[in-house]
């Protein structure tokens, strides 16, 4: 049996004498697409903060392929782990090639400047998200959208395990939601790894993920495969507000009523 990427035993996590998880135990092994969901508030983001490394747990041990995250050193976290922030700030001036390069930052060693190799796959990167030819435009000129598939193609230079996706739709359109996802979720899994997936579209977490954790905002959560947890009854509780099927064919969607 394949062993999991991180194992969470125990984790207790919160921000301001507020709870958001209690207890937890979790696990995700490679292959693996979860769906983190939640109210606004319920602790989304603070998790996938825990699960890099970037936030302490109160109380329990997150465990990155066997070994207490807290004692490994921030390079190696990076090595495995890779984070799509909901909002990134730029504070210092930088071409889009630049900024997509560093992602390969933990890979190389300390005294090493950047190499044939790394620009190789940051164009790559830029070519895959869609962005060739912007790699000497400036980030600030980016659009929203642009922005986003420039982090994106960060990620996919740093080539992680584990890939933490903060919300990654944000200002994109349509067809780019759905071309992004699909273009991290086949590289987590060519690469053994796993998706760790943020979204408030319920129809577009239930297009991707196999697995769910539902996060109450409580410290209560629950977890399961997709077909237990999308279930009208459960989603309403979650998002206290009334939850629907609709059917079409085959697929189904999730509507509010």
């Amino acid at each position: 049996m394949t062993p999991p990427l991180l194992t969470l035993e125990g984790v207790e996590l919160g921000v301001g004498g507020r709870r958001f998880c209690e207890n937890l135990h979790w696990s995700v092994s490679p292959g693996e697409c979860w769906g983190v969901l939640g109210p606004n508030g319920a602790g989304k983001s603070t998790l996938l903060h825990a699960l890099a490394g970037l936030r302490p747990v109160e109380a329990g041990t997150i465990r990155l392929q066997g070994t207490p995250i807290e004692t490994l050193s921030r390079r190696a976290v990076a090595r495995s782990v890779g984070i799509l922030f909901q909002d990134q700030e730029y504070p210092f001036p930088a071409t889009v090639l630049e900024t997509v390069r560093a992602g390969r930052y933990p890979h190389r060693p300390f005294w090493s400047g950047e190499s044939a190799e790394d620009q190789r796959l940051a164009l790559t990167a830029l070519w895959e998200t869609g962005l060739e030819g912007f790699d000497a435009r400036r980030v600030e000129s980016l659009s929203g959208g642009e922005r986003r598939r420039m982090e994106a193609a960060t990620l996919l230079v740093q080539s992680p395990r584990v890939w933490l996706l903060d919300e990654p739709t944000n200002h994109l359109d349509l067809g780019h939601q759905i071309a992004l996802l699909e273009l991290l979720l086949r590289k987590s899994r060519g690469q053994q790894g796993a998706m760790i997936l943020v979204v408030h579209d319920i129809n577009l977490a239930a297009r991707f993920c196999d697995r769910f954790l539902f996060l109450f905002g409580s410290g209560e959560s629950c977890q399961g495969t997709g077909e237990e947890m999308l279930q009208e009854a459960l989603l309403t509780r979650l998002f206290r507000h009334p939850m629907r099927a609709a059917h079409f064919g085959e697929a189904r969607c999730w509507m509010p009523l």
